[in-house]
C-alpha cells in the first residue's frame, strides 16, 4: 500500500543550491517516481477516467491532460491551457517549495537549540571535572533553563510548527501520509544541508590545508642516520635539488663569464632562483622573498653605469616590488572575494547553466565557455572550485562508467587555464607581462587580442575532449541545473556588480585618461576602499587573498629589476638577438612560444614568464625595427595554454583530485597525456599564430 502511494506522489525537489530536477533516465534510482513523467505519456482519456481525488489530480487532468505529448523533455503546454490554470499551477508548485523551505529552518532552529543546550551541559560536565565543583546544575536552573531559547514551551511550539508544516505537505502533496511527507521532507533537508558544507571557498581553504597545513600525518619513509637523526624522502630530495641551486650561484659569484662581474653574478642567482622555483626546493612565496635578501649584499645592482652601496640597492630593490601591478592584483582579489561572497558568481553561472540543455556534448562546451568567462574576473584559482561544485548534481547521477564526468571535468580545468589569458588581473603571467611592456597595451588592446584567442582554443579544446572521451556514447542526456531562485537582488549584490562593472569599465579606458588616473594601479584602489570601507568584505576575505600569489609577483620583480640593472639582460638580449637577427619577427615568436610553452608545462605558469618574458622583452628591443611588446604579449599568452599535464597548474590540479562517490579518481595520467597534450600543442600554435596577427595589427595601426 505505501508503495503505492509513493508512486501516486510528485516530488519535486527543489535545492536551494542548483534547483536540480532529475530526468527520465534517473527516476528509477529514487524511492519514488515522477508523477509529472507518468502524466505525460499517459493519453488524456486515460487521465479522463481516472478518479480525482486531490488538488493534485484535478490540476493535472486539467493541465497535463492538455500537455502536448510528444514533448517528453520539453515542459511545453498547449495554447488551450487558460492563464486561471496555469496560475493555480504555479501555486501548487511553490506552495511545496515553501513547505520544503519553512520545514528546513524550523528543523535548523531545533538543532541549533538542541547543540547549544547539550553543549553548555557537556563544558559545565568537564569544568565539574576538572575543578571539582558542582557548577553544573546550580548554572543550568539559573542560566540555561531559564534562557528564553531553552524553555519548555518554546520547543513544544517549535515541535507543533514543524508537525503543522508536514501535516499541511502531506494533506497537499502524500495523500495524508504524514510519513511519505517526512520523507519527502528530509530529502530537501539533504540537499540543503549539502550545498551549506560545499561552498567556493571552503573547497579552496580545505584543499590548501590539505597540501600545506592541517592534515592527518602519513607515515614518513626515509633512512635512519647515526645520533638518532631521521632524514625523510622529502628532506633528502629538497636537499639534492638545493645543492643543484646553490652550485651554480656560487659558480658564477666567482667567475666573470661575461667580462662583466654584476652581469656574472645575477646570472648565478637567476640560475638559483629558476632551479628552486622549478623544482620547489622551498615554497615558492619563500624563495621569492629570498630574492631581496640577497641582492643588496651582491654588488650588482647599477646606476647610470655605477655600482651603488648596498643602502641604496635595498631602496631601489624594495620600491620595484611595489607598484601598480601589485596594486591591480589586489584590485582583482577583491572583486573576486566580493563576486564570490555575496553569491554574484554562483548566481551567474546557474542562469547559463540552465540554459545549457541535456546533451553531454553541449553541456562540456558551454561550461567551458563559463569557466573561462569566470576567470576573467575571480581568477582561474578559484573559477575551477566553483565550476566543478556547480555541476555536482550532473556527476552524482552519472552512470557507472561514464566517460561525461571526466570530459566534463577536465574541460573546465582546461577552459580556466585559457581562461587565465583572457583579461590582465586573471592570472599572474598577464601582470608580469603588462609591467614589462612599455607602453602599457590597456585593457581594451588586451581584450582585443585574447578573446579571439580564447574563443576559438576552447573550441579546439573542447574538439579534442570530445574525440578522446566520446560523452555522447556513454550517456544520451544529462539531468538540468535551474537557476537559483531569487526574485530580486539584494542591495548588497547590486552594489557589489555596480563596483566591479564600474572598475572594469575604468581600467578599459585608462588609456584615453592617462593624465587623470596616472596608473591602473589608482583605479584598482576603488573596489579595496568601497567593498572594505562599507563592510562587504570584513579582515577575513582580507586574509583569505592569495597572498602567495602576490609574494611571489614581488620576488619576481625584485629578480626582473637585478637582471635589467646589473646588465645581464642586455648582455643575454644582444647574443640572442645576433643570433636570430636573421629571422623574421613571427619566426622569433614562435620560437620563444614554444620555448615557453614547454617550460610551462612542467613548472608554474608564472615562474616560466617570470623567467623568459624579460629575455623575450630584450630580444625584441634589438630587433630592427624593434618588436619588444609584440614578442611579450604574444609570450606570455602562450604560456597560459600549457595545460598538457597534472602540474601544469592550478586548475588541472584541482581535476586531477576529484573524485566520484565511490573514491575513484575521474582522471588519470594517461587522460592528461592523449588528450591535454594534443589540445595544448593546437592551442598553443593557434595562441601564436593568431595573437602574433592581432597585436601585430594594432601595432601597426
Amino acid at each position: 500500500m505505501y508503495q503505492q502511494q509513493q508512486q501516486r506522489q510528485l516530488p519535486l525537489r527543489r535545492s536551494r543550491t542548483f534547483g536540480f530536477e532529475n530526468d527520465d533516465q534517473d527516476t528509477s534510482r529514487r524511492s519514488s517516481s515522477i508523477r509529472r513523467s507518468q502524466s505525460i505519456h499517459e493519453q488524456p482519456s486515460d487521465l479522463q477516467r481516472r478518479r480525482s481525488t486531490t488538488i493534485q489530480d484535478q490540476l493535472q487532468q486539467r493541465i497535463w491532460g492538455r500537455f502536448t505529448p510528444h514533448h517528453h523533455h520539453r515542459l511545453e503546454f498547449s495554447p488551450g491551457v487558460s492563464s486561471k490554470d496555469m496560475a493555480r499551477f504555479n501555486q501548487y508548485y511553490n506552495f511545496r517549495a515553501r513547505c520544503a523551505t519553512t520545514f528546513i529552518s524550523l528543523t535548523e532552529l531545533k538543532g541549533y537549540v538542541d547543540i547549544n543546550r547539550k553543549g553548555f551541559d557537556k563544558i559545565l560536565k568537564k569544568w565539574d571535572k576538572v575543578t571539582g565543583s558542582n557548577l553544573r546544575t546550580t548554572y543550568n536552573e539559573k542560566m540555561i533553563t531559564s534562557a528564553d531559547p531553552f524553555l519548555p514551551h518554546q520547543m513544544t511550539e517549535l515541535e507543533k510548527a514543524i508537525f503543522l508544516v508536514r501535516d499541511m505537505y502531506a494533506a497537499i502533496f502524500t495523500q495524508g501520509d504524514p510519513h511519505a511527507a517526512t520523507s519527502e521532507l528530509k530529502l530537501h533537508m539533504r540537499d540543503h544541508i549539502q550545498f551549506e558544507r560545499t561552498t567556493v571557498w571552503k573547497d579552496l581553504v580545505g584543499k590548501e590545508r590539505m597540501t600545506m597545513d592541517a592534515h592527518a600525518a602519513d607515515v614518513k619513509e626515509g633512512y635512519q642516520l647515526p645520533f638518532g637523526l631521521f632524514l625523510t624522502k622529502h628532506a633528502l630530495r629538497c636537499s639534492v635539488f638545493l645543492m643543484c641551486a646553490v652550485i651554480p650561484y656560487g659558480a658564477f659569484m666567482s667567475i666573470d663569464v661575461f667580462n662583466d662581474v654584476p652581469a656574472s653574478k645575477c646570472l648565478g642567482l637567476l640560475l638559483c632562483a629558476a632551479i628552486m622555483w622549478a623544482f620547489e626546493c622551498l615554497p615558492i612565496y619563500a624563495t621569492a622573498y629570498l630574492i631581496p635578501l640577497l641582492v643588496p649584499t651582491m654588488d650588482i645592482i647599477q646606476q647610470n653605469g655605477v655600482l651603488v652601496d648596498a643602502k641604496t640597492a635595498a631602496k631601489l630593490v624594495f620600491s620595484s616590488m611595489f607598484n601598480g601591478t601589485i596594486m591591480v592584483l589586489l584590485g582583482g582579489f577583491a572583486i573576486a572575494a566580493a563576486l564570490s561572497k555575496h553569491g554574484v558568481a554562483r548566481a551567474f553561472a546557474t542562469v547559463i547553466l540552465s540554459h545549457a540543455g541535456t546533451r553531454p556534448s553541449v553541456v562540456i562546451l558551454i561550461n567551458m565557455y563559463m569557466a573561462a568567462f569566470l576567470s576573467m574576473w575571480i581568477s582561474n584559482v578559484a573559477t575551477p572550485v566553483l565550476c566543478t561544485t556547480l555541476v555536482e548534481p550532473i556527476l552524482r547521477t552519472l552512470p557507472p562508467r561514464s566517460t561525461v564526468g571526466p570530459c566534463l571535468i577536465l574541460g573546465i580545468s582546461l577552459a580556466s587555464c585559457i581562461g587565465g589569458l583572457t583579461s590582465p588581473i586573471s592570472s599572474p603571467q598577464n601582470i608580469i607581462a603588462i609591467n614589462i611592456m612599455q607602453p602599457s597595451p590597456g585593457w581594451g588592446n588586451w581584450f582585443a587580442a585574447s578573446l579571439p584567442v580564447a574563443i576559438i582554443t576552447i573550441f579546439t579544446t573542447w574538439g579534442c575532449l570530445l574525440l578522446y572521451f566520446r560523452p555522447d556514447r556513454s550517456t544520451r542526456h544529462l539531468n538540468t541545473i535551474r537557476a537559483l531562485d531569487i526574485a530580486y537582488p539584494s542591495l548588497t549584490q547590486i552594489f557589489v556588480s555596480v563596483v566591479c562593472l564600474t572598475t572594469i569599465g575604468l581600467w578599459c579606458s585608462e588609456t584615453a585618461v592617462p593624465d587623470f588616473w596616472g596608473d591602473n594601479g589608482v583605479i584598482a584602489a576603488i573596489p579595496i576602499v568601497l567593498f572594505f570601507g562599507t563592510g562587504v568584505l570584513s579582515k577575513t576575505d582580507l586574509n583569505n587573498f592569495l597572498w602567495p600569489v602576490v609574494i611571489l609577483a614581488q620576488g619576481g620583480m625584485a629578480l626582473g629589476f637585478a637582471v635589467q640593472s646589473s646588465g645581464l639582460l642586455d648582455i643575454i638580449g644582444h647574443r640572442i638577438a645576433s643570433g636570430v637577427e636573421h629571422l623574421g619577427a613571427l619566426d622569433i615568436v614562435f620560437i620563444f612560444g614554444i620555448i615557453v610553452l614547454v617550460f610551462a608545462t612542467f613548472v608554474s605558469h608564472t615562474v616560466a614568464a617570470l623567467i623568459i618574458l624579460p629575455i623575450v622583452q630584450q630580444v625584441g628591443e634589438k630587433l630592427s625595427p624593434p618588436h619588444p611588446n609584440l614578442l611579450v604579449m604574444v609570450t606570455g599568452l602562450v604560456s597560459s595554454v600549457a595545460f598538457a599535464l597534472p602540474v601544469s597548474g592550478f586548475p588541472n590540479m584541482n581535476a586531477f583530485m576529484q573524485e566520484d562517490l565511490t573514491g575513484k579518481p575521474y582522471l588519470k595520467i594517461k587522460d592528461f597525456i592523449f588528450c591535454g597534450v594534443p589540445a595544448s600543442i593546437i592551442a598553443g600554435v593557434i595562441t601564436i599564430l593568431l595573437g602574433y596577427g592581432i597585436i601585430s595589427r594594432m601595432i601597426n595601426n
